[in-house]
């Protein structure tokens, strides 16, 4: 199941944000070799601080197996901000009802399941939450970065970019941007394909937790991470 954590969970929930980062760090550091940051064991980054929402898939051991990030593409996000080239000229979509995902990662070594199977379930489950979410709020398109391991794994959850753009070696990586309709089909199509009965969120926060400053910047429980500052 997929539980969807808002700024107003950095108190109570802070140790789930804890693994999620932890979990980022052992997929793109370690595993990936990406050139991200490496804070005793924490990856993280400065849209971090812009109150996302993070999405959790959990086992059936409620163990945290897989994250994804969003944001709003009327503030700061990555494909506009980080990586313009994959834009490939086309204006940088600016609009409510567009968000960006980013930091998707999912964790292919957790216990109980292994190889491909396993990370196309995940996907799949993280993508349906990804499309309830927006349904839910009147999103009709998501945009993204991704590489072409998640290229490859895009048809077999029935989860197809309207627009792709070119593909660009960024650092080791392949890398290219995509542009997704939001819709009930697309839904439907995703959960056929992933065998998923029904919506995959358990926890979904009220809209008006959606993208907020709250009054004073929380900061995470554990010492050893930096503590949350001012965009």
């Amino acid at each position: 199941m997929i539980d969807c954590l808002t700024p107003a969970d950095w108190d109570r929930k802070s140790h789930q944000i804890l693994d999620m980062h932890k979990l980022r760090c052992r997929v793109f550091k370690g595993r990936l070799d990406w050139e991200v940051s490496d804070e005793n064991g924490y990856e993280w980054d400065r849209f971090d601080m812009l109150d996302p929402i993070y999405l959790l898939a959990h086992d059936e051991n409620d163990r945290l197996v897989g994250t994804w990030r969003m944001l709003p593409t009327t503030g700061p996000y990555m494909l506009r901000d980080v990586f313009p080239v994959l834009l490939d000229g086309t204006p940088a979509p600016c609009s409510e009802k567009i968000w960006e995902g980013s930091r998707f990662a999912v964790d292919c070594d957790y216990v109980g399941r292994s190889g491909l199977g396993a990370v196309s379930r995940i996907t799949s489950e993280i993508f349906c939450a990804v499309v309830e979410l927006c349904l839910a709020h009147g999103v009709e398109e998501v945009v993204t970065v991704y590489d072409a391991r998640i290229a490859r794994l895009l048809p077999r959850i029935g989860c197809a970019p309207k627009w792709r753009s070119s593909i660009h070696r960024i650092g080791k990586t392949l890398t290219m941007a995509g542009r997704f309709d939001i819709n009930e089909q697309v839904l439907q199509r995703i959960r056929d394909l992933g065998g998923i009965e029904g919506p995959v969120i358990r926890s979904a926060p009220r809209p008006d937790e959606y993208f907020r400053v709250p009054a004073s910047l929380p900061v995470y429980a554990n010492s050893d991470f930096p503590q949350r500052q001012a965009a």
